[in-house]
């Protein structure tokens, strides 16, 4: 059952980078409204939840300091300072190598691991097993997040991917 998780993962994950390949820096951070989600928070944030994921499913990951947080964060408010972010490269290169490590990570894992409960207690009650957040992290949670690219881009003016 792993291998169509990875599969669907990969599948959203290319879906995702499609919609911001031809964007230059400055544009992933235009927001057509104040608060509006543009490409480079999205990226950094789904950078942020991978490595959350990574860590949940066992694996080492980078500790993510209160900076990353504010800017990245489910809580945290999108600005259209490119100052304030990354440039696209960088996101797009740490989001490859943080995926390989989940898919080295999950094809490591049993059946059984997928079962356990999820170690961090205030996620346990949405997700309740390992299994949980791997489906929902590594799947559903990227592709809202990339409708709203793809909503992001058509009220840019740019064409649909």
């Amino acid at each position: 059952m792993i291998e169509p998780l990875i599969f669907a993962m990969n599948h959203t994950r290319n879906a995702t980078l499609k919609l911001v390949a031809d964007l230059n820096d400055q544009q992933m951070v235009a927001q057509p409204a104040p608060g509006t989600n543009h490409p480079a928070w999205v990226l950094g944030h789904l950078l942020q939840v991978d490595y959350r994921l990574l860590n949940l499913l066992g694996g080492p990951a980078p500790e993510v300091d209160e900076q990353w947080r504010q800017t990245y964060g489910g809580k945290s408010t999108p600005v259209a300072d490119a100052s304030k972010y990354k440039p696209k490269q960088f996101y797009v290169e740490r989001l490859a190598a943080t995926r390989e490590k989940i898919i080295a990570r999950l094809r490591a894992m049993k059946p059984e691991d997928f079962q356990q409960p999820t170690p961090d207690p205030a996620m346990r009650e949405r997700f309740p097993t390992i299994g949980h957040v791997a489906m929902v992290l590594g799947t559903w949670h990227e592709a809202y997040h990339a409708g709203q690219l793809s909503t992001w881009r058509r009220v840019q003016g740019l064409p649909a991917v």
